[in-house]
């Protein structure tokens, strides 16, 4: 009899024709599974270390399950024939993310352990022209990816450098298994999914799998233009508020998306699903888009009850998107909120343009209801609106402007780090991978969720002190506002070393310093005194009782 974990997945071999699969638990609950058709590949690189992937066998069908409890599971098609039998082993796997029982402003696992997404935007990997002939520098419009290399190694690092999650974008061309034509599907796509997931898995992370981002089906000169042909007429669809609005589109979109929900519906790895990246941003009016977003996130939990769903909304950078920030906060659907701001001097706002801390803290206070969890799910620094990854990155060696964005989020009520976008032009040019790990051995041991904490700051000329003081545990990040990109990249300007930085907090402190820094932390008359350092740090205090 096969074998399977708690909270691992199986795949179960199913009758050709069937639509689903019906599965007996230890109590005696049934459970239906769709199943799909699912077609293996072998990946195999080139001496450049491109990637191709090479069909393997014949198609089959299949569903996936994730067991719940220990015991013995048994399986049954549409006629209530057995086809197969199980049994759940136990497992250390803490099980789904959930929104916390006792905290609704954060997240906790099945067995009640806490989480707190710290990670970043991991959108799709890199694509290269290649050459045209023999001339030098003449590139073709053929385009070749490293493809699983390039994963593995940014997953790895992720879980070396204490990261937890990742974003992934199902509409990137590495994992877009959906064609031009509404109902038609790329298996090689889907194949590579299920590498992508396993090696999350594998690494102990979870991701967040976003549908899509397109935005226009006219300007084809646009990021995010999708053409899209409809399968009855054969002709292209060219109006997107249409597309949005009417039933029939609707419909067609979650066929469309099915072959991801029946592969992944109920899967642990799933952080959650988004349904759109900044859908407020495209062809189409706020009005409609929040209604398709009220329709469509009861549909794909009905899908996939066990994860999360939500929506995201473009950056926050002038003062209309207050509006849309508030209206999708009250659709009773969305499991959690999100917002998405950046470093942007031609930002409307005055406070995107200078420093991200300031900027980070006022996101989580406009957009936190205290009712859900909130998190900074897309941050970062652009050139002016949008036109490009930041100019001073590529002089970001120490990475000020990832602690600036990453750490702030959550020591103002936030229930995860800010999730930074530029992934592969500057974390991982930069290498900026180990900049996770303060943070997440800070968290080592703390129950985020039974803590009440409440974000408090203590008012310093010299760095931010942003706190969350809880019945426990108080954690407090301290940052240098003098080692900011415009003082150090723009500027030139070295950062002073700081020193008689007072914490009136009584308890054991722990101190952990960001990447490239030290410093000591003595105990003082009021508490706690930092000294000698020039970046900044997390400390994590016991509370005297």
């Amino acid at each position: 009899m096969n074998a399977v974990e708690r909270y691992g997945r199986i795949q179960i071999p199913a009758p050709e024709g069937a639509s689903c699969l019906w599965v007996q638990t230890p109590a005696g609950a049934r459970e239906r599974i769709p199943t799909f058709l699912n077609q293996e590949y072998d990946f195999v690189y080139d001496r450049h270390g491109y990637e191709a992937q090479t069909p393997r066998g014949e198609a089959y069908r299949c569903a996936r399950y994730t067991p719940e409890q220990e015991g013995e599971y048994l399986v049954y098609d549409e006629a209530g024939a057995q086809v197969e039998a199980f049994v759940c082993t136990p497992s250390d796997n803490p099980g789904y993310v959930q929104v916390s029982r006792r905290d609704p402003r954060y997240f906790a696992f099945s067995d009640g352990s806490s989480y707190v997404p710290i990670g970043l935007n991991l959108v799709g990997c890199g694509y290269d022209r290649q050459p045209a002939g023999n001339e030098h520098f003449r590139a073709s419009e053929d385009v070749r990816t490293t493809g699983m290399i390039q994963w593995r190694r940014w997953l790895a690092q992720m879980r070396e450098g204490g990261a937890n999650y990742a974003r992934i974008w199902l509409s990137n061309r590495y994992t877009q298994a959906r064609t031009e034509i509404m109902g038609v599907h790329d298996p090689a796509a889907l194949a590579r999914l299920d590498k992508v997931l396993d090696l999350a898995r594998q690494y102990g992370i979870r991701v967040k799998l976003c549908f899509e981002h397109f935005r226009t089906f006219t300007d084809a000169g646009h990021f995010a233009y999708k053409r899209v042909v409809d399968p009855d007429t054969g002709r292209q669809l060219l109006d997107v508020e249409t597309w949005f609005r009417e039933e029939r589109w609707n419909r067609r979109w979650l066929e469309d998306i099915a072959p991801y929900l029946d592969r992944y519906q109920n899967d642990p790895v799933v952080f959650a699903w988004e349904l759109w990246n900044e859908i407020d941003c495209g062809d189409a009016c706020f009005e409609t888009v929040e209604r398709f977003t009220r329709r469509m996130l009861p549909e794909v939990k009905r899908r996939s009850p066990k994860n999360l769903v939500v929506n995201s909304l473009g950056s926050m950078d002038e003062a209309c998107k207050q509006q849309v920030q508030d209206a999708f906060a009250a659709i009773p659907d969305m499991d959690f909120l999100q917002v998405h701001r950046y470093l942007d001097q031609g930002a409307p706002l005055e406070i995107c343009r200078e420093d991200p801390v300031a900027f980070s803290q006022d996101a989580v206070q406009r957009c936190s209801t205290g009712k859900k969890p909130l998190i900074l799910t897309e941050t970062g620094a652009v050139n002016d609106r949008h036109v490009g990854p930041f100019r001073f990155y590529s002089a970001d060696h120490g990475g000020r402007i990832f602690d600036d964005v990453t750490y702030p989020a959550f020591f103002c009520g936030a229930a995860g780090s800010g999730h930074i976008w530029h992934w592969d032009c500057y974390v991982d040019a930069q290498n900026l991978w180990p900049h996770f790990r303060p943070l997440h051995d800070a968290l080592e041991g703390v129950q985020v969720d039974a803590e009440n904490f409440q974000p408090d700051s203590i008012p310093d000329e010299r760095a931010w002190i942003l706190g969350l003081k809880g019945d426990n545990t108080t954690l407090v990040l301290v940052r240098s506002r003098a080692d900011r990109w415009d003082f150090v990249l723009r500027d030139g300007k070295e950062p002073p070393v700081l020193a008689g930085i007072d914490l009136p907090l009584r308890g054991k402190a722990e101190v952990f310093w960001l990447p490239g820094d030290e410093g000591a932390c003595e105990p003082s008359a009021q508490g706690w005194t930092l000294s000698g350092f020039r970046r900044g740090c997390i400390v994590k205090i016991q509370n005297e009782k």
